[in-house]
């Protein structure tokens, strides 16, 4: 520890608390403290909610793009799977 460390004691409950010592041992098997462990893990879930998602960022350029390459990755071999035309729905094809 540095001059800088403060240790503080909490309370918590069993569940919590094996939830921590896995959190260490995790941090041990990973050599690192387990300060370290949870200000990166901190850090990584808050880099998350930051981001916001695609629809909310993207221009039409964009949108635009990603929906071309949605398009474009389908197999335009694709066989039809039903013949929904309107005359072999209604019975109207002469059959």
């Amino acid at each position: 520890m540095d001059s800088k460390t403060q240790m503080t004691t909490i309370e918590v409950d069993q569940d919590s608390a094996r939830i921590i010592q896995l959190l260490r041992e995790r941090a041990e098997a990973q050599g690192v403290t387990l300060d370290a462990l949870l200000r990166r893990l901190a850090n990584e879930s808050l880099k998350g909610e930051s981001e916001k998602p695609f629809y909310e960022t993207a221009t039409r350029g964009e949108w635009l793009r990603a929906f071309n390459q949605w398009v474009d990755s389908h197999n335009l071999d694709t066989p039809v799977l039903a013949d929904d035309r309107r005359e072999a729905i209604y019975g109207d094809d002469g059959r």
